[in-house]
């Protein structure tokens, strides 16, 4: 399903390229949870062998890493509770699947809602500026 932003009565409007960015940084969402797992639980390799004159901090380097991806996992996760109950399973499901929404509401109810979500998301993640 392609998705596309409604144009016509719309205020969460974003720039094209902007719009998409945000909505591939959602569609990784479960891609970065498992990331900031995978770094907590991960231990760095030692092979005995000197690295060169860098200062190795391998607890410093993690910290960095998970803070790119726990910080992108829980703006998402923020900014889907904001939305009415009712609607964040069609919503995400759309998102992330590109399922159609539920027969429950209106198509533009949901669009609506969607066009919110991405843009809120935007705006947090400092990929876009109002």
């Amino acid at each position: 399903m392609k998705h596309y932003q409604p144009r016509r009565g719309n205020k969460y409007i974003l720039p094209h390229h902007i719009y998409y960015e945000t909505l591939w940084k959602i569609k990784g969402y479960y891609w970065m949870k498992e990331r900031v797992e995978d770094i907590i639980l991960a231990t760095p390799d030692r092979d005995g062998q000197p690295r060169g004159s860098g200062i190795s901090d391998p607890t410093y380097s993690k910290a960095i890493n998970m803070s790119v991806y726990s910080h992108t996992v829980n703006v998402i996760d923020e900014e889907r509770a904001k939305i009415q109950s009712e609607y964040q399973r069609g919503v995400w499901d759309n998102i992330m699947h590109g399922t159609r929404y539920p027969d429950d509401a209106d198509r533009r109810t949901y669009s609506r809602h969607k066009s919110k979500f991405i843009y809120s998301v935007a705006v947090r993640l400092g990929i876009y500026k109002p």
